[in-house]
């Protein structure tokens, strides 16, 4: 691994262009930064980190293709020196908690400001975790609260999962919902493990009653 007070090869991975673009113009001609890259999808963020020299992740959680999580996790497992630094517009104490496990080694709000961003790349190269305060202060509140720790959080799902859920929900398989909403086989499949993943359900049974319950029929 790289020491800190050289130039760090930064990976930028979210499915948003202005996002991805926003955060290389932001941190581009820094001392400690030497290349910044990006990627639209978690799997085009492991593919890159995997065969190039990247020394930290810039990394969102809902991703297309490969999520967040689950990168996070492959490029841990892959390279274990490589930094992920998650910014996320999700905080919740659960999902940040998720991802710390995962092997993330700083986790930012999307509204963090340059400075505190460059903070946390310094921090997490120099081998520390960094948290931003109010989610650290949320996440230590989660920790120390057994009941809060047995409550599963349900994040919302977006219109295209809605609307995956509800063809699910009406009996049919990947491959018919692929052809009715123009999408390959691949990325409904993904679109279903992701929901499931959102919604702490284990099986189609228990989504089916989740379409049910929330009158999504």
């Amino acid at each position: 691994m790289k020491s800190p007070l050289l130039p760090l090869n930064i990976l930028v991975a979210d499915d948003h262009r202005l996002i991805t673009d926003g955060i290389s113009k932001l941190i581009e001609g820094e001392a400690m930064i030497g290349s910044v890259i990006t990627a639209q999808n978690g799997k085009e963020a492991v593919d890159i980190v995997l065969e190039s020299d990247i020394d930290c992740v810039i990394m969102d959680i809902n991703m297309p293709v490969l999520n967040g999580l689950e990168a996070t996790r492959i490029i841990k497992k892959g390279k274990p020196s490589v930094k992920v630094i998650v910014v996320s517009m999700l905080s919740d104490a659960s999902i940040v908690s998720k991802m710390l496990k995962a092997g993330a080694d700083g986790f930012l709000n999307k509204d963090t400001g340059k400075e505190e961003l460059l903070k946390a790349l310094e921090r997490v190269s120099g081998g520390e975790k960094y948290v931003s305060t109010a989610i650290s202060n949320n996440l230590l509140t989660h920790l120390s609260d057994p009941g809060i720790q047995s409550r599963e959080v349900e994040r919302p799902l977006s219109p295209r999962e809605v609307e995956i859920v509800k063809l699910i929900a009406e009996g049919l398989t990947n491959k018919e919902i692929a052809g009715r909403l123009f999408l390959s086989t691949v990325t409904v499949d993904t679109h279903r493990k992701n929901i499931l993943a959102k919604l702490h359900l284990k099986n189609t049974a228990s989504l089916v009653k989740y379409a049910v319950d929330h009158k999504l029929l």
